[in-house]
């Protein structure tokens, strides 16, 4: 998965579309000019440099990191703006006969088929959406990552490196366009996938603080151990002598455990993660795609189900997962709703062992009410 843009080139982006020039610096640093309205909003001088990095060896230096004044005031700049933009992108020219013969190399079921019913070309829906994240435990990660969604599946993919095209490509909507209700489904959908990917995303951090903590707490564990075989020694010798009872031994022993355990409960509360996640912005952007229709049949079953080529990345959208909306691994159809279900969301109940829907049961297995959820 490619990673979200990095902050110095979003904040760049929204100062110089409101009217400032600016100019990397040989010290990593972003110097500026600022129109005088801005400058008010943002409350900073018409010029000076800015810094991303939360230390800087120059006074004047602004600071522009993520819990600094003048990314809160970034807030200022959209006041009295909605958050939802419409747009439009043109689609390219394609081959629909070259497209149609990948469908089924694509599209993979491990316990029903399909078959090809229609392609049609109509207006397509996507939902941009664009994601805040900011992890924090021993140490901090934040990123920014954008989502795309259809509106008429719920697939959603990472644009990764495609964003800025896809952006340079959008086209001011048609006047007076309004979202459609529906697309409170598609940003939930946006929303449930996002957490997937930045737990992707944070995996090699979160890989790092089990590994701290797993060798702190054997750290702590080997120190009081060794305190306590160096006191029961102690103790012992003392006893022979008579100068303490059994009863004060076991005292000191126990103090010693009782620290051990509140040290390591120390440990892990450092180390705990506290990931969240808040949007910041989402544009629909209507586009034409070509839809195939497919027959999905699982044993006497069938349902239709439309399959998006999208035209801003250039390749057709993955089958979605209705449970996660993020599907990782291959592909299976539930037997009661003939719901789509990754492998990840298609798992044995770890109670009775038999498998279930977790979109047809988000609370866990309907058999024995004890299986765990996605």
């Amino acid at each position: 998965m490619a990673p979200g843009r990095p902050l110095p080139e979003v904040i760049s982006d929204i100062l110089a579309f409101q009217g400032a020039v600016l100019e990397k610096t040989a010290d990593e640093c972003l110097e500026f000019l600022s129109p005088p309205s801005l400058s008010a909003i943002l409350g900073i001088p018409e010029h000076g440099k800015m810094s991303f990095t939360y230390q800087s060896s120059y006074d004047e230096v602004i600071s522009a990191g993520y819990d600094s004044d003048l990314f809160r005031a970034m807030a200022n700049v959209f006041s009295g703006k909605s958050r939802l933009a419409m747009a439009a992108y043109s689609s390219p020219s394609l081959n629909i006969e070259k497209i149609s013969g990948s469908v089924a190399e694509k599209i993979v079921l491990t316990n029903a088929t399909f078959r090809p019913q229609k392609v049609e070309t109509r207006a397509v829906n996507y939902l941009l959406g664009f994601f805040q994240y900011t992890a924090l435990s021993d140490e901090k990660r934040e990123g920014l990552i954008p989502l795309l969604a259809s509106e008429l599946n719920l697939a959603t993919c990472a644009p990764g490196e495609h964003i800025m095209e896809i952006m340079e490509g959008l086209q001011e909507a048609v006047p007076d366009q309004k979202p459609k209700p529906e697309i409170t489904k598609v940003f939930q959908a946006a929303c449930s996938a996002v957490s997937t990917v930045v737990g992707e995303e944070l995996s090699p951090f979160i890989k790092s603080l089990d590994k701290r903590l797993n060798r702190d707490i054997k750290r702590v564990f080997e120190y009081y151990e060794t305190i306590k075989i160096e006191t029961q020694k102690a103790i012992e010798k003392r006893a022979l002598s008579g100068e303490q009872s059994m009863e004060k031994q076991r005292e000191k022993v126990n103090a010693i455990e009782i620290e051990k355990r509140w040290k390591i409960q120390d440990l892990i509360s450092k180390y705990a993660l506290n990931i969240r996640i808040e949007p910041v912005a989402a544009i629909v952007i209507e586009t034409q795609s070509p839809v195939f229709w497919l027959e999905i049949k699982r044993r006497l079953s069938s349902r239709p189900f439309p399959l998006t080529y999208n035209p801003l990345l250039r390749k057709l959208d993955p089958l979605p997962c209705e449970s996660c909306f993020y599907p990782r691994g291959g592909y299976s159809i539930c037997d009661d709703k003939l719901h789509i279900i990754c492998s990840a969301c298609f798992k044995k109940c770890p109670q009775c062992g038999k498998l279930f829907c977790s979109a047809c049961h988000k609370h866990g297995c309907p058999r024995c009410s004890k299986g765990s959820g996605k």
